[in-house]
Order: structure tokens, then C-alpha cells, then sequence
């Protein structure tokens, strides 16, 4: 508040580190008034085109950032140029250890404090560089190496690079087409699964983000599978839809998109929705292609009970769990991911068989060692 005060009386203020005088508010009015002129052209001539033309290369270079940066956003050039050159020349602006006196501070630790910053900041910058400059070095040894290889090769071998490399395109794009192709054949003829995202109120914006990273997990294995099941994502004007629709390729997915309820998009199919909650007492004992699942999209570190259970109860859905008591042996409760419930439905619907479904999805960590019989 000092500081602020100084600086709007004229008076301007000192860096605690470098003890340089930064300007006032009123200085700096100043200088952006004679910008503007000099933009306007009153402070042009012959002179100054001289000096342009004498710079020396690193000006040249931040003169060349200067004009993309101003393109690009409405910046004066004084402030852009000062924050190139400070990009370039930090560790020039920076004091020298034997400018930092003893006397200039109000106790002895604040001048040691001021000491450690200065070391702190010069180091990481240096770091900085040298890593700059070993990523730097590394990448024109590689164009280094292409080109030697380039030249020793004969024109045959040239073409049969070239055809490889197009054959592996080919294939890839054919891999792509017939993914594509079989998660829009899940759309009509697999079971269905949705995953209900109405549940952002009760997550933070760290959950919620961990949680389209699940959802990204459940599009992959779907893609990969060879007998995938038709996805739908219900709930996308809920706060969650906001990180969905933040997610590069999104649009891409060949899945079906709600932005309301999964009870509007399936008015016709009430009876057969069936939610899947731990807290069910309705077993699971196969997947019926006639029904259409729901699984709860939420993350919450189990620190709310019940939500799906209650949330089926309020709107008359049938609950169902999965056998997974009646399978394998947890070390902690049955509650598991979204997109490990996922992955369970699908590799049932891949194998039939839930024991194998369930040993492949859980983490092995979960689940209880059997006790072996050496004495």
C-alpha cells in the first residue's frame, strides 16, 4: 500500500532485490503519451533511421518479435520491446552479489533472504539456458544425421523409404476406418451403456477433470475392443460437460452426446434402464442387450453415500450391481472408477465370463492374496 501510494504521488518506488527506482503511474502516463506520438509519426526522421539501420543483431532480432507481437495483440512497442529484451538479457539486469549491501536492509535476515533470491534466480535462469541450449544442440544433431544419411543413399533406396512410409500411412488410416466403422455398427446393434454426468455439484474442479480423463480411458477401450458397446453421455450441460467440451477431439468421438437427462433422450425406454450401483441388491448375472445401463459419473473419494442409489429410487429406475463380491476377494470396499466399471461391462460383453472380466480390469492391488500353503 506504501509503495502504491508513493508511486501515484510521482515519487516512484525501489525494487527490494536490485534497488533500482521503478517509475511512477504518472512517468508512466508520460511515456505512453509520447509513444502515442511517436506512433502518430510527429517523432520520426531522418535520424532514427540511421540508428534503425546500425542496430546491432540481437535489436534486430527483438525489433523482428516486436512486430509479430504487436500483430497480434494491441501492445505499444515500448512494452513489448522491454519485455524482449529482458527475455534475452536477464541475467545482464540482474545486480552483481556486491550490490546488495548490508546497510540497505532493515535486519540481517532480509539482507540474507535478499542474497538467496539473487543466487535462486540467477541459477534457474542458467538452468534455463543451458537446457535451451542442449535441446537446441540435440535437435540440429538429429537434422545433422538425417542429412548424412539422406546423402549417402541411393536414389532405389530413396523411393523404398518413401513407399514404406506411405504403405505405414496407409495401413493406419485403414486401422482408423475400420475403428470407426465398428463403433458406429455398436451404435445399433450393441448393448447400451450410459454414463450419467449429472453429479458436478458434488465435485471439485480437480475431480471433474480427473473424471473426463476416465471417460477418455472408457472411449479408448472401447475403440480397441473388437466387439464394442454403444456409449452415451447424458448430462453434458452439467458443470462437467464444460471440461468435456475443453478436450481436444472431443467432437471427434463416436459416441452419442445428451446434453439433458438420459430419461429425455430415452423416453421410450424406462423399463429397461437399469442403474449400477454397489449399494444395489439386485445382482447383475449377465448383460441383457435389451437393457440400457447407467453407470454414475462421479468422482468423490467415496465421501458421499448412496447418491446413485437414491437417485434411482427418486425417479423409479431398477438398480443392479455387479458380481464382483461373489467373484473375486477386495481388500477395501467394491467401489471402483467409472471407466473400470466400464471396462468390466465391456470385457464381459467380449468373453462372457465374469470371473476372467473382473481379474483383468481390477487392479491387483485390490485385491486380497490368497494364502499360499508352505509351511
Amino acid at each position: 500500500d506504501g509503495d502504491q501510494g508513493r508511486r501515484e504521488e510521482g515519487k516512484g518506488s525501489e525494487c527490494h532485490l536490485c534497488r533500482r527506482k521503478r517509475p511512477s503511474v504518472r512517468e508512466q502516463n508520460d511515456v505512453g503519451l509520447r509513444e502515442l506520438g511517436e506512433m502518430s509519426g510527429e517523432g520520426m526522421d531522418k535520424e532514427k533511421e540511421k540508428e534503425k539501420d546500425s542496430k546491432s543483431e540481437e535489436e534486430k532480432i527483438v525489433n523482428k518479435r516486436v512486430a509479430g507481437e504487436r500483430r497480434r495483440s494491441g501492445e505499444t512497442t515500448a512494452t513489448v520491446e522491454e519485455r524482449e529484451c529482458k527475455r534475452l538479457k536477464q541475467i545482464d539486469h540482474l545486480p552483481a552479489a556486491e550490490d546488495i549491501k548490508r546497510e540497505d536492509y532493515p535486519s540481517k535476515n532480509a539482507y540474507k533472504k535478499a542474497l538467496k533470491d539473487l543466487r535462486k534466480l540467477k541459477q534457474k535462469l542458467l538452468n534455463k539456458e543451458q537446457v535451451k541450449n542442449e535441446r537446441k544442440a540435440k535437435q540440429q544433431e538429429r537434422l545433422e544425421k538425417r542429412r548424412k544419411a539422406k546423402d549417402s543413399l541411393s536414389e532405389d533406396e530413396v523411393k523404398a523409404i518413401k513407399k514404406r512410409a506411405k504403405d505405414n500411412y496407409n495401413e493406419k488410416k485403414q486401422v482408423k476406418e475400420e475403428k470407426r466403422k465398428r463403433l458406429l455398427d455398436a451404435q445399433t446393434s450393441a448393448p447400451t451403456v450410459v454414463i450419467d454426468l449429472e453429479f458436478g455439484k458434488y465435485m471439485t474442479d480437480t475431480e471433474m477433470r480427473s473424471l473426463v480423463h476416465q471417460l477418455m480411458y472408457c472411449y479408448s477401450s472401447n475403440g480397441k475392443s473388437e466387439r464394442p458397446l454403444h456409449i452415451m453421455l447424458s448430462g453434458l450441460s452439467d458443470p462437467v460437460g464444460k471440461y468435456i467440451k475443453e478436450t481436444n477431439g472431443y467432437k471427434n468421438w463416436v459416441m452419442t452426446m445428451e446434453d439433458g437427462s438420459y430419461l429425455d433422450a430415452l423416453p421410450d425406454r424406462r423399463d429397461d434402464l437399469v442403474y449400477l450401483t454397489a449399494d444395489s441388491e439386485n445382482l447383475v448375472e449377465s448383460i441383457d442387450p435389451s437393457k440400457v445401463y447407467i453407470i454414475g459419473g462421479i468422482v468423490d473419494r467415496n465421501r458421499h453415500k448412496l447418491l446413485c442409489q437414491k437417485k434411482a429410487e427418486e425417479q423409479g429406475i431398477a438398480t443392479g450391481r455387479l458380481p464382483i463380491r461373489e467373484h473375486v476377494n477386495l481388500q477395501s470396499s467394491t467401489v471402483l472408477t467409472t471407466n473400470q466399471v466400464y471396462d468390466i461391462i465391456l470385457k464381459f460383453h467380449e468373453c462372457k465370463d465374469w470371473a476372467t472380466a473382473l481379474k483383468a480390469v481390477i487392479p491387483t492391488r485390490k485385491l486380497k492374496k490368497e494364502p499360499s500353503n508352505q509351511k
